[in-house]
């Protein structure tokens, strides 16, 4: 296999999720800490997902909601969402690079396509010149045809001989000359 068909995609993914985890640890990791993050992002995020998760799964189990869904404590929304955030994360950096990929195939495949039909107009381009080339070059025949035909058309068949030449000497001999620069 060649170095340039190697499958760049497979290995952009690993590399995203690899890179992905440390980074989605530390974010985590803050949003523990820091005071405004945990509550106003985390555990908003928790609970949200927590109280969707139990819809959820009523409905899968074809069971009427319940009113109120009972209250998450801080620590575990904060646990949930920080896991949630970290997902999150991890799925956009992964599907960034999805489409980062996808966009490139695209665009190669839309050079390439450009390429084909450039090839194409280039040759339709040369077609056409060589049938306007053959048109001139056939209408100069024809001219030449007709004129042809009207110089043939003025001289008889067989080309008359002067009456002066006698039929041992050519015309436009010695004597002939002279008789008529005697004249």
């Amino acid at each position: 296999m060649a170095i340039d068909q190697f499958p760049m995609f497979r290995m952009a993914t690993l590399l995203a999720r690899q890179l992905s985890s440390p980074i989605a640890s530390r974010i985590k990791a803050y949003a523990m800490t820091h005071p405004r993050m945990r509550t106003a992002v985390v555990c908003r995020a928790g609970r949200m997902f927590r109280g969707a998760e139990l819809r959820f799964k009523l409905w899968a189990m074809r069971l009427p909601p319940p009113p109120r869904a009972a209250p998450l404590s801080d620590n575990d929304a904060v646990q949930v969402g920080s896991d949630i955030i970290g997902e999150i994360i991890i799925f956009t950096l992964g599907a960034g690079i999805v489409i980062f990929e996808v966009n490139r195939q695209a665009e190669k495949l839309e050079i390439k396509m450009l390429e084909e039909r450039s090839e194409w107009v280039a040759l339709l381009v040369a077609l056409q010149e060589l049938k306007h080339e053959l048109e001139l070059q056939q209408q100069e025949m024809d001219r030449l045809q007709d004129e042809l035909r009207r110089i043939s058309q003025r001289q008889p068949s067989s080309p008359p001989t002067p009456p002066s030449a006698s039929p041992t000497e050519p015309a436009g001999t010695l004597t002939e000359v002279t008789r008529k620069s005697r004249c």
